[in-house]
């Protein structure tokens, strides 16, 4: 039985369940591989994993010593560094080659906690690894409780759109500590892979394929995630999650949403941490130059956004329109237009986000999530009403930054 905080008594694995790889992806992150490094070895030590398991650093491009700083750090695990070059590729590159230099090992279960954590305990090695064993293809995804002023691409992209495309209600599907068992690991190779996959779209490119096959997903609640804020990259990022994501939707036929049968656990943390405000302002300028390069052409894909008013910082994108919008865009999706759709509804997020955080001001804890599960409850009711339907899928392509290149190189801090 898990506390509050997802600790357990005891996530000994059977001496006979095969190998178990923690798999550590990064890219110049020498101020925290040490600590998330320890803690995979204590969590493999406290699960007493056959041979003491496998610690794997994939590491991408990195300039601050990050490989040096976990060749540096005592462990009792054995250890093992793949690398590849920072340019034009991403965090994807890291996790392939991880699954690949796991199935190498003879892996039965790969563990993946991300490298700029700064809250991995050793248990959840246990929590993730025991998950996974099962007969089939299995992904395990984490339950966190996250600032309500972080987790912008779950919250308002990804969750919603999980749900009115395949009808799961997945609170961390992009989460990225993650496991699987071998049987998911060989399956990987057999889906269609964009370019964006191999970047900051991987962890929504195995969620969502997993959803699209109907493999096996197991939620484990961690507690508390803290990280390194992503939004900063809040103009790219998130288009890249898009750009996978909505490959695998385009190959689902029809799409299938659906009503959640319970209510998932809470998602939002108690600690609440304001975006800086100059950074908050130089996104706003972002957006607001491409709304004013592409408006028209967002309204003419997007029909719901003829209804938004104005607001201080460009939009105002409330609960109620939210829903309607992503519908939108998985509608013009069906119609072919995948890059327009991604790069429009990147901007129209942003501003949803901005509105999100007026809307909770003052809320407590449990207000933000039943606002955000109600986001997803309508998302899922606005695609259903609209029958979509999928004729072909496109063909995968390289990745480019489209209509944002000249916008994202705005807000470089």
């Amino acid at each position: 039985m898990a506390d509050s905080d997802g600790a357990v008594g005891s996530h000994r694995l059977d001496p006979e369940s095969g190998l178990t790889v923690v798999g550590i992806p990064t890219r110049n992150e020498a101020a925290t591989i040490a600590a998330v490094a320890a803690a995979a070895d204590e969590g493999l030590a406290a699960v007493g994993a056959p041979g003491g398991g496998v610690i794997v650093l994939a590491d991408n491009g990195s300039t601050d010593g990050t490989v040096q700083r976990f060749l540096e750090t005592p462990l009792r695990a054995r250890t093992a560094v793949v690398t590849s070059p920072g340019e034009c590729t991403g965090k994807g590159t890291n996790v392939f080659a991880l699954i690949d230099k796991s199935l190498e090992l003879g892996a039965q279960r790969l563990v993946l906690l991300d490298g700029d954590v700064r809250s991995a305990r050793p248990d959840w090695v246990g929590l993730l690894a025991r998950a996974s064993d099962g007969p089939g293809p299995r992904m395990v995804l984490p339950v966190y409780r996250r600032n309500r002023y972080e987790a912008t691409s779950t919250n308002h992209l990804v969750r919603p759109l999980l749900a009115g495309a395949f009808g799961a209600y997945v609170q961390q599907p992009i989460g990225g500590d993650f496991a699987f068992n071998r049987a998911f690991l060989q399956r990987v190779a057999d889906w269609r892979r964009p370019e964006s996959a191999s970047l900051y779209g991987i962890d929504v490119w195995l969620s969502a394929n997993a959803l699209r096959a109907g493999l096996d997903l197991v939620e484990v609640p961690l507690g508390r995630k803290v990280h390194n804020s992503p939004f900063p990259k809040i103009l790219y990022l998130p288009q890249q999650v898009l750009d996978s994501l909505f490959h695998v939707i385009a190959q689902v036929g029809r799409l299938r949403p659906a009503q959640p049968a319970g209510r998932p656990d809470s998602a939002v943390d108690i600690l609440a941490v304001h975006q800086d405000p100059e950074l908050i302002a130089r996104i706003n300028r972002s957006v607001n130059g491409y709304l004013d390069a592409h408006r028209a052409d967002i309204d003419r894909l997007f029909p719901t956004a003829k209804a938004l008013a104005p607001a201080p910082w460009g939009l105002r994108v409330t609960t109620d329109l939210w829903p309607l919008l992503l519908a939108d865009s998985l509608q013009a999706l069906a119609d072919g237009e995948l890059e327009r759709s991604r790069d429009h509804l990147i901007a129209l997020c942003v501003n949803r986000v901005m509105t999100f955080w007026t809307e909770i001001e003052g809320l407590d804890t449990p207000a933000v999530d039943e606002l955000l599960e109600r986001q997803t409850r309508e998302t899922a009711s606005a695609v259903a009403e609209r029958a979509i339907t999928f004729a072909a899928p496109p063909d995968p392509r390289p990745f480019t930054a489209g209509r944002w290149q000249e916008f994202q190189t705005t807000i470089a801090v």
